[in-house]
């Protein structure tokens, strides 16, 4: 009954989601065939930066589709309001266009009528403190996504203009800056004009490709952001309150650790039995993902580490070592394609195109790691990985290639319903939610945080969570590959040579070659536990004994995995700074990239 209750859930989770991907598909089923964007920039009385736009969307609808454009506005910047207003919202011959607000989605059309053909938008707006001081620059900057690079349809015939008052003509340092598709892109395009006004043409701008530009001024140029009375007094609320949400956080942690120990079937978990090779139903970061999210198992290892190495041992990639690690640096490493990575899953198809770019690598084609340390774009590729990591999982099991980031919920849903979590009912579970519901209502009210925490703690409480059969496998599997692998060497051999051991694995524990094999397999996890010092120096006694080296290896002396991690896991800090570029740079000297600056934003069809 329970599974039951639960498969009604997940299919109904998975309807939801897919219908909604499918309705954001095909509303968004056209074409901007014209863009015209005008930007006035100066500054008011109180040498506050603000900022007058006017979009002309000319955009090519089917019929019966699409009810009208519904353009989505970033109304905040740098943590503080822009003051956006919209002023007008017309046709190309000025008459007014219905439209409404969902959230900061502009909906522009009527519901009850279906456009058709081409149809022109002209929307009119301003904002407020739209500047900021950028400390690597010395400037004040405009930095500003013209252009958000979250457009879900395609454009064609894009034109930028950006005008600059006259007051500010004089302090204006250097030229203006623009960049243009996808974000991190550094691809510079054409302007043209002089200080006062800027033109740029793009000829199309492909799904989720945008423009930003970026133009500096002298220092004090533009007053600071000034708060009003209203956000001082939420501020001095939220100060006090801060110690109180502390605790309540706290609280609901411990209980949740409680109810999960109680109910988590740990005690299922034992006896572990050993197991002597990599399990066949979940990838390294399949399997990274369950111990780190669900198990008590500490996964010291880097992730995306063992699995390049698992690619390799697969012989889908070869690992070249250029040069050997130093005392002032880490060993370096090239990757070559030897084999068609179509029959791959998701997940691992992804961390390839991370380091090759968009596109998937054929056989034959190298790269070399060292160049990505340093590079922007494979940062804004992977600035996402950590939670995207889940998403990844979930793909190859939900949405398939076409999956949205609104449905992480879904997705996380029909992940938990495979191998991590099921719902398990209680006796008093409707009764503890009605109290749950009714203390969190009081909360609001009074918007008293410890209540909120309060109600829950005894919504979570009204929960008990339990593995399914097959998330006790895998997990019980994984703690038998990572026992097996932190045993002695004796007791390993003897492992493989007791009849249970012999059913897993036939392997002549007398033959080092057969020894390697098996070992080569194991050493991704190895990696992924923390133990790959102690692994990789098995393996190399016997490389060294049977006189050769991995044929996925080729280097100046014997493979190293814990080298190999130590160069590969400096990639990880390129990727963990990604999230950190638009607070911290500036644009105007030429460093910038797209979506690196406020405004931005994006939208579609409805």
């Amino acid at each position: 009954m329970k599974r039951f209750i639960l498969g009604i859930i997940i299919a109904g989770s998975l309807l939801v989601g897919s219908g909604q991907a499918a309705f954001a598909t095909q509303t968004d089923n056209f074409t901007i065939t014209k863009f015209d964007a005008e930007y006035s920039l100066g500054r008011d009385g109180e040498n506050r930066s603000t900022l007058a736009a006017t979009w002309r969307i000319t955009a090519n609808f089917p019929p019966n589709q699409n009810h009208g454009i519904a353009p989505i506005f970033v109304k905040n910047y740098d943590g503080h309001s822009t003051s956006f207003s919209l002023k007008s919202v017309t046709d190309e011959r000025g008459a007014s266009l219905k439209h409404s607000w969902n959230g900061n989605e502009l909906r522009i059309g009527d519901k009850d009528t279906y456009v058709r053909g081409e149809k022109t938008y002209v929307i009119k707006f301003t904002q407020r403190d739209v500047t900021k001081h950028y400390k690597d620059t010395g400037r004040d900057e405009f930095y500003w996504d013209v252009i958000g690079n979250e457009w879900r349809v395609p454009m064609e015939n894009v034109r930028v203009s950006m005008k600059i008052d006259r007051s500010l003509q004089a302090v204006q340092r250097g030229e203006l800056f623009c960049y243009v598709g996808r974000y991190g892109s550094t691809k510079r395009c054409n302007v043209s004009g002089d200080k006062g006004e800027t033109v740029t043409n793009v000829s199309r701008l492909n799904r989720r490709e945008g423009v930003t530009m970026a133009v500096g001024f002298n220092s004090g140029t533009f007053a600071g952001y000034q708060e009003s009375l209203i956000e001082r007094l939420i501020k001095i609320w939220a100060m006090v309150q801060i110690p109180a949400s502390i605790l309540a956080v706290i609280l609901m942690i411990w209980c949740g650790w409680r109810y999960r120990r109680l109910f988590g079937r740990k005690n299922e978990l034992k006896p572990i039995p050993p197991e002597y090779l990599p399990p066949n139903q979940a990838s390294v970061l399949a399997s990274a993902y369950i111990l780190k999210k669900y198990d008590a198992l500490m996964v010291k290892g880097s992730a995306k580490v063992a699995q390049m190495l698992d690619l390799a041992v697969r012989h889908y990639i070869k690992l070249y070592e250029v040069k050997k690690a130093s005392f002032l640096r880490s060993a370096q490493y090239e990757i070559e394609i030897v084999k068609d990575l179509k029959e791959l899953r998701p997940e691992e198809c992804e961390i390839v195109r991370d380091m090759f770019g968009s596109s998937m690598p054929s056989p034959g084609q190298r790269l070399n790691l060292r160049k990505l340390q340093n590079s922007m774009s494979y940062a804004a590729r992977t600035c996402d990985d950590d939670r995207d990591l889940k998403n990844l999982v979930c793909q190859g099991y939900a949405l398939g290639q076409d999956f949205q980031r609104d449905d992480d919920r879904n997705l996380k849903n029909l992940v938990c319903g495979k191998y991590g979590l099921c719902e398990q009912k209680s006796v008093n579970k409707r009764i503890v939610q009605k109290w749950a519901m009714g203390v969190g209502a009081i909360g609001v009210l009074l918007l008293s945080p410890l209540l909120l925490a309060v109600a829950a703690i005894l919504f979570s409480l009204s929960f008990g969570w339990s593995l399914t059969d097959e998330g006790l496998a895998l997990r019980r599997y994984l703690a038998g590959l990572k026992m097996y692998i932190g045993v002695a060497e004796a007791e390993r051999l003897q492992m493989l040579q007791s009849p249970e051991g012999a059913e897993k694995v036939k392997v002549d524990a007398a033959d080092e070659k057969q020894l390697v094999k098996l070992y080569e397999r194991v050493l991704p996890y190895a990696v992924l536990f923390g133990q790959e010092k102690e692994w990789s120096a098995q393996l190399g006694k016997y490389y060294e004994q049977v006189g050769e080296q991995p044929d996925w290896y080729s280097g100046q002396g014997a493979f190293n995995a814990a080298a190999f991690a130590a160069g590969m896991n400096s990639l990880s800090s390129v990727a963990s700074s990604a999230s950190d570029y638009s607070s911290t740079s500036g644009g105007s000297t030429g460093g910038g990239f797209v979506g690196g600056g406020g405004g931005g934003g994006g939208g579609g069809g409805w």
